[in-house]
């Protein structure tokens, strides 16, 4: 049979099966008995494929892989003479070839970098048998060289052969051969991949956006299981530190196997496991170093220890890590606004001063059970932690303010919107100090099971996110009204790199009018008045519960070598959402007999520690005095609760999804073509409460919305080997992402003066995207990569905030109020839009062109990286226009050079990206608010004194870049922050 004629039998056959499914699919949308007839109809018809005159004659090949140091090789390519399956080495750098038909075979095993090795093996069927194979380079008498370690090189090849190996799109991020990333969390490895740009929040990476799409489009799991983040379908990747972390797959093209949650793509987080070391393994990581802005100090640490015992049926790995950084932000912000002259005015202009201690922590735990060489058994539990602690000083002045007099937004005055006067001008501040903590928990017990011609895998995963804020407490201060008592402003915003403003003293004159008195050097503890000052408790958590079960069988179809897979998934998510918040008001304080604070009475000498040029000094507050405080308003009675705080912001929504997929793929001698489907039924039932006015009082009414939607998702993945080092990939894939549950909470507060409803919406259907991928990838001898692809994503029903002419719901109309007709304020499905773009990635280390340019040895441990990603991207918004969609850069690109001989290794690398949509302005004159093109300059080095022991240096953030956000236009700032450089030195030990 040809490869060509395969083909077609084998598109035919995955077309078939899909039909079948959509059909079962469309034939009982609101019922989930097609998920659970699925698996027996696949497992009959499997088992009628496979001749039993052919079992007869097969056998069964299990092999281990390692390499030059007996460490395990991960993602090596297995193939058998007599098969058209390749086999992929996992982590421990286990293969199994199933139905090999019986006689003496020749395995061939690649990997990048390494020659092929190959080895002849004698099969005998209905028996399975045992090799042990070693890879790496040789000398002239075939001994297997050992060389020293080269942790950069060895990552690359890692990701770069788990990339190749795999029979979808994907990208990988790899530790070294001891574990090692080369990032403090999941966020700053994954940036740079191509396709991925990141968006940071004060100097820290944090989203992830997948080739140009929203981030919430992207979803992220642990080994195989998604999790909800504690931030909802928004992962926050400060989260997750990388030290639990031996890999990270970008799985940019989803197959029917995953969930269909995505847009974008799917980010798998693989931890670590005893069976993934030969034996006793304990490695570690500790450092210190500090920040260039403020002088705060950083530390990292990090370890595993793992074993196997009883004949090694047995493995216990533990880990733990920490990082904390001590820190400041020079950080001012502004505002501005349409005036009716048609100018845009800037309205108003702070600067918001951060003190901030950042941790991120980590403890996971795996036990492995293996009874017999065909079962295992794992339980694998892992948990995170992000805190925040933040003290914000935060002056705003409000120079639009009514009682500004004419000077404001009047070029009669010789003002314009970047120079000008202004007399009498208010200060709002708020002085704040906040603690949040964003959790993982998760945990998954699971089995492996080897049944002849069955793999069996079962999972079983409870996962708990919080997203906690304990914030001690929040204070509100204001000026005076007298314009006297008030500081004028000289105020030049022509320079945005700096909030260059002069505060006077504020005279008035005999005839009116106001003029400048002397300078003011610093806003005082006392000037303000005191406005209120409160503290929130809050928690949103989700409980989120996952049953999977997967069945693979290698099977011949229409003569080809495929491996049939299927099975059925279930989750039971939950999110609820709490908060209270206690006030202190001047009329509580009053009533209670205390009187009003001033700043100065938790305020504490302290030198400014930011360099951005204030012109005016201040006094930092005290978290714990200022806790103190409010505690002593709450012990002598002077506080209350907030009222409608805690109704308005209570939700709980949950969601239950049945899926089940069937997926083949099928082994031709040019390839692999993978094809399939998942059919997903979820349920929502979201309550929360409604604000309305009952008999001219505010009132909160329970309210529940339930809704139930059925859809599939088709995919088809094509790999064709035109040669041994080169690959084209075409990927056809669909997938949709669901609204967050803040979205889908029912809490709507409804103003019958105004005849408004506002809040969530629970009836928001999911965005849905079909795509097309197409990928060339040459993998050279040299160890060198080159890529290059082109994808394009159509989306429907994108959601955008969105105003309705009617809100349509009748269940809180009375005889007297139509409150169905009222307009309705809420997230809304829009229009369509499109992704498209080209990927180019290029990596290529010079040890191999020095060699043959005859160049000396020390040369050839140079090399380099780069990628780019050029995107454009587009929706409609609800009122007709077209813009990008939000948290697309046009230009993606990453530019690295490194160095590596005799235990020392050294890289600088460059990463940028062009502006992007934050959100869509509320103004089509003033414009969408921005962030700015941003890049970074890093530089890393480490000195390994043996194989044990290693030395190293990081350096980030060198060029200080700020982030930058503006409206419309790149002069209009509404906010400047920079961060300064980071500086760490540590060590890092592996026995």
């Amino acid at each position: 049979m040809t490869g060509s004629t395969g083909s077609i039998r084998i598109a035919m056959s995955a077309s078939t099966a899909l039909v079948a499914l959509i059909s079962a699919a469309n034939a009982s949308a609101a019922e989930q008995a097609p998920v659970a007839t699925l698996a027996a109809t696949a497992m009959s018809a499997a088992d009628e494929t496979l001749d039993a005159a052919d079992r007869a004659t097969m056998g069964q090949i299990h092999g281990v892989v390692t390499d030059a140091s007996g460490r395990f090789v991960n993602g090596a390519e297995v193939r058998i003479d007599s098969s058209n399956i390749v086999a992929r080495t996992d982590t421990e750098g286990r293969f199994r070839l199933t139905s090999v038909a019986a006689g003496s075979r020749t395995i061939t095993v690649s990997y990048i970098g390494l020659p092929d090795l190959t080895q002849q093996v004698n099969v005998q069927a209905g028996h399975s048998t045992e090799v042990a194979l070693q890879m790496g380079q040789t000398d002239e008498g075939g001994t297997i060289i050992v060389s020293g370690a080269r942790p950069i090189a060895e990552s690359e090849a890692a990701a770069l052969q788990m990339q190749r190996s795999s029979t979808s799109l994907i990208n990988v991020v790899a530790a070294d051969s001891i574990g090692r990333f080369p990032d403090q969390n999941i966020a700053a490895a994954l940036s740079r991949l191509p396709g991925i740009a990141v968006q940071r929040d004060q100097g820290q990476e944090r989203f992830v956006s997948l080739r140009g799409a929203q981030t919430s489009w992207t979803t992220i799991s642990f080994d195989g299981i998604n999790v909800i983040s504690p931030a909802g379908r928004t992962t926050r990747f400060d989260t997750i530190p990388s030290a639990i972390a031996s890999a990270v797959i970008v799985r940019k093209a989803v197959t029917a196997d995953m969930p269909g949650e995505t847009v974008a793509g799917n980010i798998d987080v693989r931890t670590r496991g005893a069976f993934d070391y030969p034996g006793f393994n304990l490695a570690g990581d500790v450092a210190l170093g500090y920040n260039d802005l403020g002088g705060g100090l950083q530390y990292n640490g990090a370890a595993h220890i793992s074993d196997r015992f009883f004949d090694d049926t047995f493995g216990v790995l533990l880990s733990a890590s920490r990082y904390e950084r001590d820190m400041v932000t020079d950080n001012y912000e502004g505002g501005w606004t349409l005036r009716p002259d048609g100018q845009v005015w800037n309205n108003n202009s702070q600067n918001k001063l951060y003190r901030l201690t950042r941790s991120n922590m980590a403890f996971s735990g795996r036990l492995d059970w293996r009874p017999s060489p065909n079962h295992e058994f794992f339980f694998n539990s892992v948990h995170t932690e992000f805190r925040d602690d933040e003290m914000r000083s935060a002056y705003v002045f409000d120079v639009d303010d009514s009682r500004n007099g004419p000077g404001w937004a009047n070029s009669a005055t010789g003002n314009t919107p970047y120079e000008g006067t202004i007399y009498g001008v208010e200060i709002d501040s708020t002085l704040n100090s906040n603690s949040s903590r964003q959790r993982i928990f998760t945990n998954t017990l699971g089995g492996n099971h080897d049944l002849n011609a069955w793999d069996v895998k079962w999972r079983l995963n409870y996962t708990r996110a919080q997203d906690d804020s304990r914030g001690p407490f929040g204070s509100t201060w204001r000026s005076p009204t007298s314009q006297l008592l008030r500081p004028s402003i000289v105020y030049d915003l022509t320079d945005r790199t700096i909030n260059n403003l002069r505060l006077y003293e504020t005279i008035r004159n005999a005839d009116g009018t106001y003029s400048l008195g002397n300078e003011r050097p610093s806003i005082t503890g006392t000037e303000l008045d005191y406005v209120t000052m409160t503290r929130t408790v809050s928690r949103a958590q989700t409980d989120a519960y996952t049953a999977k079960f997967d069945v693979t069988r290698d099977l011949t179809l229409f003569g080809s070598d495929t491996k049939l897979q299927f099975g059925v998934q279930f989750d039971d998510r939950t999110k609820e959402a709490n908060r209270l918040t206690l006030e202190a008001r001047p009329a509580d304080l009053a009533a209670a007999g205390i009187t009003a604070p001033t700043m100065d009475d938790f305020a504490i000498n302290e030198p400014f520690k930011g360099r951005i040029p204030l012109r005016y000094n201040f006094r930092y507050f005290s978290s714990d005095a200022g806790a103190a405080l409010f505690d002593s308003f709450i012990a002598n009675g002077g506080t209350r609760v907030q009222p409608g705080t805690t109704e308005t912001n209570f939700y709980k929504v949950n969601e239950r999804v049945l899926a089940g997929y069937l997926m083949g793929t099928s082994f031709f001698d040019w390839g692999n073509i993978v094809a399939g489907a998942r059919l997903e039924n979820v349920r929502n039932q979201s309550d929360a409460f409604v604000q309305t006015t009952v008999d001219g009082a505010t009132a909160f009414l329970p309210a529940s919305v339930s809704s139930s939607q059925t859809m599939v998702f088709p995919s088809m993945h094509i790999n064709w080997d035109v040669t041994p080092d080169m690959k084209m990939r075409l990927s056809f894939n669909t997938g949709a992402a669901r609204p967050d549950y803040t979205d889908l909470r029912p809490n709507l507060s409804i103003d019958d003066i105004n005849e408004t409803v506002s809040g969530g919406n629970p009836l928001a259907k999911p965005e849905k995207a079909k795509g097309v991928d197409l990928y060339y990838e040459w993998y050279m001898p040299s160890r060198g990569f080159f890529s290059i692809g082109a994808f394009y994503k159509d989306v429907t029903d994108v959601l955008f905030d969105i105003e309705y002419n009617q809100f349509g719901l009748t269940d809180f109309d009375t005889p007297e109020l139509k409150r169905s007709t009222y307009i309705y304020s809420t997230i809304g499905n829009g229009a369509s839009g499109s992704i498209k773009g080209i990927e180019v990635a290029f990596s290529q280390p010079l040890e191999g062109l020095a060699r043959s340019l005859g160049l000396p040895d020390w040369m050839g441990g140079f090399g380099f990286q780069t990628n780019l990603t050029l995107n454009d991207s587009e929706a409609t918004t609800p009122d007709g226009r077209t813009v990008a969609l939000p948290g697309a850069s046009d230009v993606v690109y990453n530019v690295s050079g490194y160095y590596e001989r005799a235990g020392f290794s050294a890289r600088v690398s460059w990463q940028e990206r062009s502006s992007w949509i934050d959100s869509l302005g509320s103004n089509a004159v003033v414009g969408d608010n921005y962030w700015d093109r941003v890049g970074r300059l890093d530089v890393s080095m480490r000195y390994a004194i043996n194989d044990n022991v290693e030395f190293y240096f990081d350096a980030n953030n060198l060029l200080d870049e700020p982030g930058v956000r503006y409206v419309g236009d790149r002069a209009r700032v509404i906010e400047h922050e920079t961060f300064g450089a980071r500086y760490m030195w540590g060590a890092r030990f592996n026995f």
